[in-house]
């Protein structure tokens, strides 16, 4: 490959033009660093004394010096010797979490003064009001030698010495994740001091870049395609650099916008995303003009599922660290597991240190509000009139100094509650509303006075074009299963929408709407629907966790019912495939699946009330068994673990709305609601999760289609903050949908296939040749010579792995629906090429590779006798070149051959090189043949 085409040529460069357009200084350390040998480490290119070190100690005092002046020299050496310390016995995301504490808040020191008295200080390492003040400086091919290894890291960025910034680079048509599997999770092992006081990560390309944390897994690395808000959105190198390493932004966001979760060695450190970074310094600048904001601070819309939880501690924590006025902020919800949820969210990332922060009742609110807290947790409840003793809600505090931050609070009881709040409560407050769903008309006027406009957006679709968020797919099963669904009568919608129904308001729906209800909850409709429900649930072919809402609480218990009645049918049909299959492979399938099937447990989930027992008991239903589970377990946490077997939820409001668990795939609704209650349901299926979740699912039973219509016309493109409430779309009258018909997934599973068979014939191999290849015999040989054709070289291996993944993850998407089943063949020959590629070594083991090529061609190896052993220890040293050449001319599958030998090869040279370059002739040779094969 062209010099001006590679990793080092191409996009080290590139990310070198634009961090020097950003006014960094930009070094480059390989065969040029010079090491230093005066005690000022002053000479030398970078001060080091010697390689080992990390943290450039020369520009580390420097700052010290200039934001602390007037210090003897032991009060800087002392808060060197603090930030260059080395931790021993601590996970790396707790030595970070530690070095962040540090750097940010400074470094406490004691030194004599010059009269002889202990003083104590604490020392800015950095001038985060002023950023142009401190010293920026990007280092390429920054060599560090480890405890055992060295290692050649291809960026890292210093502010004041401190290695804040880790680029990690690959060559353009490399695929991204090697970046992150083969290289960083080696740095991570061999040389992690580096990584100890690093602010964040970023990984790139040239063409995919993302950004993530030293505790992110790959999945959690995250493009960043916006510098405003408004922008377009591009995936870019330019884009992300711009974003995350602008002075003024790279040192905001390792002030103000990382934060850590957890305790030990399982801390987990989350950065903010992209949006959260813009939306937040918003509502930020917004709060700099407090004062003349008459207490409005605006809406924040940032859509479900984009981290609207974390975005209110940056938000609460910046303005606590910047403005210096003494705020209380108040923090009001309308439901008590969001409550549960956002304090979790709040004690889990250490802003709130504090247990009795919780009002429990008006009283209590008003004592919490007159002492010194940070944070205040209320539910909007405790602004309610009590009828019986006052006509007008009275007076809880003066203070201006509170700013009220309601989560979706501001539609309860039609906005009264929000009003006493604002107007009677605490008068002189700020009041932020956060929402995951826009205003509608109603709304608008009522939350303007109590709120004012939008200050930040983040819509449904643009959360879906950015990643932040995944597509949802739609299925109506019910028009399958011929079930009868009476239109939805918008009354009855509302009742339930507004309403997490007890037994006496059922009681009320069934009299007003005595046509409707009793067909949603027959006997014969409930049967089908358990039924398919059982079967698809089981059959999916990503097996995501699910949840199922029904209409209310008799109904999600006589749904428990019906499924259990269900479940050893299935396990019956499951046993029946296992004895019917010819193919050992999808016989071991089949009992794997079996085993899940039977260890899988589905839990009712619904609120309690009064005398329940008595009243689902003359329902004859049993609620005991399911509220025992409720109480004695923590079936929240249960859920979310992906591991736990408790993989299906019954509910009917719960968890619903405020409930965010990633590894859920699949919603089945059959309850009439509309609005930003469905909105809200749906979205508990679009959080992104592992990589082989392609969207949500919902499975309709209930027949909502038109109301997501309606729902999404105002809900998921609000682009346009100047007309909140109007048409989701900026005023056009076109109606969109949240989610697109799983069955336009077929087009899109076809196109993936034809992408892949266009790929295989460019390198000249035809897909069909394997999927009607006539005898087992055939097909092996068709599947090497797929491999074979795939393997021509880095490019076109990683091509292929790429296409074929896109097509397997909208298989399983797909899966199991009627239509998927015209696609199986050529997916089973595509997933066969994959997986017989991936069988193949990944990592440097050359002994493997050495094997096989040994079965084809006479080769000298050292170490290699009469038989080749598993132990047996290859030594590159010793290769023949010549006969090396002359098995490649030999071999009938040199390209297969060629590309696990290269690939495993250079990964090996590559750490022979860095420990000693005298080997690099040893290299050169190595590649002359690897040009001439390709020539």
């Amino acid at each position: 490959m062209s010099y001006d085409y590679s990793e080092d040529g191409l996009v080290e460069a590139a990310s070198e033009e634009v961090l020097l357009d950003l006014q960094w200084q930009v070094e480059t350390a390989w065969h040029n660093e010079t090491l230093s040998t005066s005690d000022d480490r002053s000479d030398g290119l970078l001060g080091r004394a010697n390689k080992s070190e990390v943290i450039l100690v020369r520009y580390l005092r420097q700052a010290l010096l200039n934001f602390n002046p007037d210090l003897p020299d032991t009060a800087y050496q002392n808060a060197i010797d603090q930030i260059t310390q080395v931790e021993a016995d601590k996970s790396l995301g707790a030595i970070n979490k530690t070095k962040h504490e540090l750097l940010t808040k400074g470094v406490q020191v004691s030194f004599q003064d010059d009269k002889g008295k202990l003083q104590k200080k604490r020392l800015k390492v950095f001038n985060f009001n002023q950023p142009t003040d401190n010293h920026f400086l990007a280092v390429r091919q920054f060599e560090v030698v480890g405890k055992l290894y060295n290692r050649r890291p291809d960026i890292v960025g210093f502010v004041n010495g401190i290695p804040l910034v880790f680029f990690e680079l690959k060559a353009h048509h490399t695929d991204l994740r090697n970046a992150y599997e083969d290289n960083l999770t080696d740095y991570k092992d061999t040389i992690p001091e580096v990584l100890h006081s690093n602010a964040f990560i970023i990984l790139s390309n040239g063409t995919d870049s993302r950004v993530g944390t030293v505790t992110s897994p790959y999945k959690f690395f995250l493009e960043w395609k916006r510098i405003e808000e408004d922008d377009k959105g591009e995936v870019s190198l330019d884009t992300i650099l711009r974003g995350t390493c602008e002075k003024h932004r790279l040192l905001d966001l390792f002030e103000n916008f990382v934060l850590f979760d957890g305790e030990g060695d399982d801390i987990v450190k989350i950065m903010a995303k992209n949006h959260q970074f813009i939306g937040v310094n918003k509502v930020v600048e917004q709060a700099k003009n407090i004062q003349d904001l008459k207490g409005k601070l605006g809406v924040f819309w940032h859509t479900q599922g984009s981290g609207k939880s974390y975005s209110m501690v940056f938000i609460s924590q910046k303005i606590l660290r910047k403005f210096g006025k003494s705020y209380t902020f108040l923090i009001v919800v309308d439901r008590t597991e969001l409550e549960n949820q956002l304090y979790d969210s709040f004690t889990g990332c250490g802003a709130v240190t504090e247990e009795n922060v919780r009002a429990k009742s008006r009283a209590h609110l008003r004592e919490l509000l007159s002492e010194n807290h940070r944070y205040v947790f209320t539910l909007i409840h405790k602004f309610a009139i009590d009828k019986k003793k006052e006509t007008e809600y009275p007076l809880i505090t003066e203070r201006d100094n509170i700013i009220v931050i309601s989560d979706e609070a501001h539609r309860t009881q039609g906005g009264t509650y929000a009003q006493n709040m604002r107007f009677k409560a605490i008068p002189n407050a700020s009041f932020l509303g956060c929402t995951g769903t826009p205003l509608i008309a109603d709304e608008v006027e009522l939350t303007k006075k109590i709120f004012g406009g939008y200050v930040s957006v983040y819509d449904f679709k643009k959360a879906m074009d950015d990643g932040a968020t995944l597509p949802l797919r739609y299925l109506n099963r019910g028009e399958k299963l011929d079930i009868e669904n009476p239109d939805l009568d918008e009354r009855m919608a509302e009742i339930i929408n507004n309403e997490d129904l007890d037994t006496d308001q059922i009681a009320k729906l069934k009299r007003e709407f005595a046509r409707d209800y009793p067909i949603l909850t027959s006997d014969d409709r409930l049967d089908k629907i358990a039924k398919d429900l059982v079967w698809h649930f089981n059959d999916r072919g990503y097996q995501g966790k699910a949840i199922f809402v029904a209409l209310d609480k008799p109904t999600a218990v006589r749904m428990y019912n019906l499924v259990m009645d269900y479940w050893p049918e299935y396990i019956e049909d499951v046993k029946q495939r296992i004895d019917d299959a010819t193919d050992q492979q999808e016989e071991l399938a089949l009992k794997k699946h079996l085993a899940r099937v039977e260890e899988t447990e589905v839990c009712v989930v619904v609120s309690g009330e009064q005398n329940e027992v008595k009243k689902f008991k003359e329902l004859g239903l049993d609620i005991e068994t399911h509220r025992k589970k409720i109480v004695e377990r923590d079936l929240e946490t249960e859920f979310k673990d992906e591991e736990n077997p408790f993989r299906l939820a019954i509910v009917c409001a719960m968890w619903i709305t405020g409930f965010d668990a990633p590894c859920v795939s699949t919603v089945y609704l059959d309850k009439p609601i509309q609005g930003h209650s469905l909105m809200q349901t749906i979205a508990r299926a679009n959080r992104v999760y592992d990589d082989e979740k392609e969207n949500g699912l919902i499975v309709d039973y209930g027949n909502v289609y038109t109301q997501l219509e309606k729902a999404y016309s105002v809900y998921g493109e609000g682009g346009k903050p100047t007309s909140p409430g109007g048409k989701g779309n900026g005023g056009e009258e076109k109606l969109g949908s949240p989610v697109e018909k799983l069955e336009e997934m077929a087009e899109e599973l076809n196109t993936a296939i034809l992408a892949v068979a266009n790929f295989l014939s460019e390198v000249d191999f035809n897909l069909d040749d394997l999927v009607n290849a006539k005898t087992a015999m055939a097909r092996l040989a068709s599947l090497k010579k797929a491999t074979n054709a795939v393997s021509l070289n880095e490019t076109t291996r990683t091509q292929f792995e790429v296409a074929a993944r896109e097509v397997m993850r909208k298989y399983k998407a797909l899966y199991p629906e009627e239509i998927v089943k015209q696609f199986i063949p050529r997916y089973n020959a595509i997933e066969a090429i994959y997986s017989q590629l991936n069988q193949k070594t990944k990592s440097a083991d050359i002994s493997s590779v050495m094997r096989k090529l040994q079965q084809e061609v006479s080769m000298s190896v050292s170490t290699i006798k009469n038989e080749v052993r598993e132990d047996d220890y290859v030594d590159l040293g010793n290769l023949d070149f010549d006969k090396l050449r002359q098995a490649f001319a030999k071999s009938e599958k040199k390209n297969a051959v060629v590309f696990d030998l290269q690939e495993a090869i250079e990964k090996q040279l590559e750490k022979m090189v860095r420990e000693n370059p005298i080997r690099l002739e040893f290299y050169e040779k190595y590649k002359e043949i690897i040009a001439e094969y390709k020539a």
